[in-house]
């Protein structure tokens, strides 16, 4: 009952609130009963695999598709039948969508052109504008005589023109090689922060959405599976598919027992990830995250102790990722992300023993594949 007063209050306080928002295509649900606040000034990303409903879910949100059922409101105002041009919002597409035959100005002030704005105050607006995405000499220029990154900055700039209430980013940075996608990122990042613009971003990259957002919205099958912040969807994901989604996780099958720990092959496991007790029998899935595990040190003493040999050493750069193979799990293998100083201290090779220390709280327990705890 809480938690609906708490979302019910989220959606009368938010800048934008979609609520009970469906679609179908044909016979085939796209979207279930999406029901979202999105706070002014904050940084959203829909984060989740492809063809989960995000880009779906942002083409509703900005008039390129219609919803079957459920309504938009932005800023106390119903959008929910109103089209893209009607709409207060910029757009930039994973594809720049620049007018090739046009200037980078006539580009940026194609919105401001539309609105018939005096010619000085458009030159001043674009100028600002191309300075503000640090690109402030490339009025003259053409989109094929600038690099990717640079297209994308261009295509920003002509989002913001206008001084949208809302900017929606399609995967703005997919088409970008990882060096430029890394720097651009905090850019945005950055100028938004500065702007204040209440902005969403769709997203398959989870260290994109990791890295730029206030709060992440993690979908799947057309539903969402949890909201929070980057810390709480890593370290308190809400389901199976948010803490397998999210980074890398060792999932290991276990039971139940009668004195709340769990059996999992023949060993015993404490865990304390979780805001309730599953029911004593019941088979569960215990998720260990690979920065957690650690080689025991000496007098130390952890809440899980799992006897292990190293099976497999792959070198990440600032870190080593090494798959052992625990005593007492049918042979399951666990991973583990050691530092460099850690295989160092414990002179960590192919086929040597270790105990290996995992604290409880580190141990994450769900009651099913699709279920979660509440």
């Amino acid at each position: 009952m809480q938690a609906e007063e708490a979302k019910a209050e989220e959606q009368m306080t938010a800048y934008l609130s979609v609520q009970q928002v469906s679609k179908r295509f044909n016979d085939t649900p796209v979207l279930t009963d999406i029901d979202l606040g999105v706070k002014k000034g904050e940084m959203l990303c829909f984060l989740g695999p492809s063809g989960c409903g995000k880009t779906t879910l942002l083409r509703i949100i900005a008039g390129l598709e219609t919803q079957s059922t459920g309504r938009i409101m932005q800023d106390g105002r119903d959008i929910s039948r109103l089209p893209p041009q009607l709409r207060d919002y910029g757009i930039v597409f994973q594809s720049y969508a620049l007018f090739p035959n046009l200037t980078i100005f006539d580009n940026v002030a194609y919105g401001l052109v539309n609105r018939k704005m005096k010619r000085a105050a458009i030159a001043e607006r674009v100028h600002e504008l191309l300075a503000l995405v640090g690109l402030p000499d490339a009025h003259r220029k053409h989109p094929n005589q600038l690099s990717g990154g640079q297209q994308q900055r261009i295509a920003l700039a002509r989002a913001l023109a206008t001084s949208p209430g809302l900017l929606l980013l399609d995967e703005p940075l997919s088409a970008l090689d990882a060096r430029v996608r890394v720097r651009l990122r905090q850019e945005i990042r950055q100028l938004q922060q500065r702007l204040g613009v209440t902005t969403i971003m769709v997203t398959h990259d989870q260290e994109e959405a990791l890295s730029m957002a206030d709060r992440i919205v993690v979908m799947n099958h057309g539903v969402i599976e949890q909201i929070g912040t980057p810390h709480e969807i890593y370290r308190e994901p809400a389901s199976p598919f948010v803490a397998d989604f999210i980074g890398k996780v060792n999932m290991i099958p276990a039971e139940v027992m009668n004195d709340g720990t769990l059996k999992a092959g023949e060993i015993g496991l404490r865990y304390g990830c979780g805001t309730a007790q599953p029911v004593p029998g019941s088979k569960v899935s215990a998720f260990v995250r690979p920065e957690d595990i650690h080689i025991r040190m000496p007098g130390g003493a952890p809440d899980n102790l799992l006897a292990a040999r190293v099976e497999k050493l792959e070198f990440l750069g600032a870190f080593c990722r090494v798959s052992f193979k625990i005593d007492g799990l049918a042979g399951q293998e666990i991973v583990a992300d050691l530092s460099f100083h850690e295989m160092r201290r414990t002179g960590l090779e192919t086929g040597a023993r270790f105990d290996l220390a995992i604290n409880r709280e580190n141990v994450c327990v769900f009651t099913a594949a699709k279920e979660r705890l509440q």
